[in-house]
């Protein structure tokens, strides 16, 4: 018996239809059946089989067999013919051996390795990166990658100019994201580009470049929680909270936890406050957040604790004496006093004009709490102090009125405003 084989494309990619050709020749025998064999990866085309150019149906069909019966004269040449695809799960680039089995009347034999073989190649693969639009420093994007060629798990990278900035991993339909958040020091134009890594089955490729201008992102801030340690139940209490540098806009939240207190504008001076007042006992987990505003990123303080307490039965009644002076002049400071009786030695102070605190809680030391103030407007003010309370003294407060003028006011020298703020002493 002589064979010749050939096949249709020694060098198929993936999903590609390739055909096996046979041809038998040999006097005195009668085929009976011819068996094709070929890599398990390729996938049998159904009703692809012939005989001599005509349609034959298959007697059986294996892993990696099919097979067609029949009576065929080898006196005459006999041609068979079988059509695979190529799978996806295909080795690449590795000779993989072909060859034939058969049965006849006089002899038989199998020829399972000579070939010729097939050599897959990798599939070219093309990525696509989707728009990307503008991008700032601090506000996180998602950066989008479509790959054809790939398969669900391979890796794409990202990358600004010649860094990379993050991967993804391609799911079932070929899409690969990256959620990156560009720094400040990013900021510039730059060609952003996604890469296919090359992989056992498929080949590399790159997107073309989109060039992207990054914008400076907001200048990030700082959030400084001001609030005193302790206070009593149904007290008047003022959380505040400084943000740095100063915003000039925006908001700040008070928050216990996960419940809002309340929320205030942020002032020129980057200060925020509120009054709280606390009608169930025990620590309370204070925090400030910031909102941000344009060109400053928000920011969240670090967590404060303010334990709310019954006044105990040896708490004694205080009260608070104000001492200011009865009129100032408009831009220079003047000291705000308060003086608790009896003496306490802790809590704090809270000064007010109506409901804006004027500076700071200050601390109270041998019953006394002091602060320079600056008025910037002229004008009759209440001016309210409240004592927190602390250990052993309940809370108190108090109220006095001051004008502020535009000239100076006689005794106090009309010097121009130019002392420092002052804590208690």
């Amino acid at each position: 018996m002589n064979f010749t084989r050939t096949v249709s494309n020694a060098t198929p990619s993936e999903g590609e239809v390739v055909t096996a050709t046979t041809t038998v020749t040999g006097a005195g025998n009668t085929i009976n059946w011819v068996e094709d064999t070929r890599p398990t990866c390729l996938n049998y085309k159904q009703d692809t089989a012939k005989v001599n150019g005509l349609p034959v149906a298959v007697s059986s069909l294996g892993a990696g067999t099919v097979r067609v019966s029949g009576s065929w004269d080898a006196g005459t040449t006999q041609t068979y013919e079988f059509q695979y695809t190529v799978g996806a799960n295909c080795t690449r680039e590795v000779a993989q051996t072909t060859g034939v089995s058969y049965n006849g009347t006089t002899a038989s034999g199998q020829y399972l390795n000579q070939g010729p073989a097939y050599t897959i190649k990798k599939n070219t693969t093309t990525t696509a990166l989707d728009a990307v639009g503008s991008l700032k420093g601090g506000v996180k994007s998602t950066l989008t990658a479509r790959v054809l060629g790939g398969r669900a798990g391979d890796l794409v990278k990202f990358y600004k100019g010649a860094d990379e900035v993050g991967s993804g991993a391609l799911d079932a339909a070929g899409v690969a994201t990256f959620a990156w958040t560009p720094s400040n020091t990013d900021a510039g134009t730059f060609d952003i580009t996604a890469k296919f890594l090359a992989t056992p089955f498929a080949l590399e490729s790159v997107s073309p470049a989109q060039s992207i201008a990054i914008q400076p992102g907001d200048q990030t801030t700082q959030t400084t929680l001001i609030i005193p340690t302790t206070a009593l139940i149904n007290t008047d209490v003022v959380l505040e909270a400084q943000v740095s540098p100063f915003p000039g806009a925006g908001t700040v939240t008070f928050k216990n936890g996960m419940t809002v207190l309340g929320t205030a504008n942020v002032g020129a001076d980057g200060k925020a406050s509120v009054v709280q007042n606390f009608n169930v006992t025990g620590d309370k987990a204070i925090t400030a957040v910031f909102s941000g505003a344009p060109g400053f990123a928000g920011s969240t303080s670090t967590a404060q604790t303010i334990r709310v307490s019954e006044p105990g039965a040896t708490d004694v009644a205080t009260t608070l004496t104000l001492d200011i002076p009865a009129q100032a002049q408009r831009g220079h400071y003047i000291f705000l006093r308060a003086n608790v009786a009896p003496k306490a030695t802790a809590g704090t102070v809270q000064f007010f004009s109506g409901n804006e605190p004027l500076g700071n809680p200050v601390n109270v030391k041998d019953g006394l709490a002091s602060q320079s103030y600056m008025f910037n407007a002229s004008g009759t003010f209440d001016v309210r102090a409240v004592y927190s309370g602390a250990p052993g003294f309940l809370g108190s407060d108090t109220t006095g009125t001051i004008t502020v003028t535009d000239d100076p006011v006689p005794g106090t020298g009309g010097g121009t405003g130019s002392a420092g703020m002052f804590g208690s002493s």
